[in-house]
């Protein structure tokens, strides 16, 4: 009996022990990166934490950052764990695997970096999702993550129109126009499954949109890291085109990264994605999306076939009287409504001032980096949001 009591004892301090090493990595992360991880009373973050590295491997996170860097280069930083530069590699090696780092070849040469857990952590787990890992990730964006990406200072993700809802008077600019940001894409591209939709199915609750699961198009670096896993596939310009025409024939709203030459872009509905989900909780969702366009409705050509209303994910327009009634503070200028409009009552207007997005990863880190929030600022922002009020 004594042994056994002794046995648990000395689990519990084991457990103890290990636990500090992953509350050390979430202060870390959360200090770090350009989105952070905040702490919650439940630990919710810190199973997540678990799943995604292992004690040594959360041990020399500690010694790395959003910038991108070699595995000599961090070896030399971790030298306090007294570990050998082939063990440092290795450990690198194993979290990019995971989906927990991030990596890309700089001068033929691996280099890693940290990465937000949305987007980022999260979207790696293609392969490795599970219903456990999705519920706490939903726990955590419930509790604290929601307020942590919201109230960021650029979204991460913009939105786009989609290209049938666009007339030559809008004048887009080639960042908002979806068949040039894949031309300038140099051929890497690769379609995945959508890690939304993935999750829903797992939980019995598919998509109510979109029978398609391989929706996702990854570019540039995020090609290199879908292909080399075998969590995506590599794809022609012309496939993505056709998978593009389908999400629109469908009603999914276009999301690329927040950058002139985007990393991906995301199909998305208002029943799976999560992102998507975040911004409709709040009162006014198009305060916090990154978009060029809202839509504007002609109420003397609407005939009230409510069509609209079906298509719009975000629940921006209604049916008053037989007419359609746009409401601009959840419209978030995806165009899906514009398509879908036979009496044309439905058009797309561009805002007054338009949001040029960062040029690329690095400039987006670094613009989030620069005017990322006190806590107390993030929880303020987000009551103003809960309010109605601009964040």
């Amino acid at each position: 009996m004594k042994k056994a009591a002794l046995t648990l004892k000395n689990n519990l301090v084991g457990l103890r022990q290990w636990d500090k090493y992953y509350k050390a990595l979430q202060k870390h992360l959360d200090k770090t990166l350009p989105v952070g991880f905040p702490a919650t009373v439940s630990g919710v973050e810190r199973r997540l934490l678990k799943r995604l590295f292992s004690i040594d491997e959360a041990r020399l996170a500690l010694f790395m950052d959003y910038h991108l860097e070699s595995a000599d280069t961090i070896f030399k930083k971790a030298g306090s764990l007294g570990i050998t530069r082939e063990r440092v590699e290795n450990l690198l090696s194993s979290m990019e695997s995971k989906g927990s780092i991030f990596a890309k070849e700089v001068d033929g040469e691996t280099h890693y970096a940290l990465m937000p857990f949305v987007i980022g952590m999260y979207e790696m787990q293609l392969s490795r999702l599970d219903a456990g890992f999705y519920l706490d990730t939903r726990e955590y964006a419930t509790l604290i993550y929601g307020i942590e990406y919201l109230t960021s200072a650029v979204p991460q993700m913009r939105v786009i129109p989609v290209e049938k809802s666009v007339i030559p008077e809008n004048n887009i600019a080639t960042y908002d126009e979806i068949r040039s940001l894949i031309e300038r894409t140099e051929k890497r591209i690769a379609v995945a499954e959508c890690i939304c939709r993935k999750a829903k199915d797992l939980l019995g609750e598919p998509c109510k949109v979109t029978d398609r699961r391989e929706v996702c198009l990854g570019f540039r670096d995020f090609h290199d890291t879908y292909t080399r896993h075998g969590w995506g596939r590599a794809i022609t310009k012309e496939e993505a085109f056709e998978i593009l025409d389908q999400s629109e024939k469908e009603g999914l709203v276009l999301q690329p990264s927040n950058e002139q030459e985007p990393q991906f872009i995301c199909a998305c509905c208002g029943c799976c994605c999560g992102i998507l989900e975040m911004m409709r909780i709040m009162p006014k969702p198009a305060d916090f999306a990154a978009s060029n366009f809202h839509a504007a409705i002609d109420s003397e050509l609407c005939n009230g076939c409510g069509k609209c209303v079906k298509r719009c994910q975000m629940g921006a327009i209604t049916l008053d009287d037989k007419k359609a009634v746009l409401d601009l503070h959840k419209c978030i200028g995806c165009g899906l409504c514009v398509t879908t409009c036979k009496t044309q009552a439905l058009r797309l207007v561009k805002k007054e001032v338009e949001t040029v997005p960062p040029r690329n990863t690095e400039e987006l880190y670094d613009t989030l980096m620069a005017g990322k929030k006190s806590r107390t600022g993030k929880l303020l922002a987000a009551a103003r949001g809960v309010m109605g009020l601009k964040a």
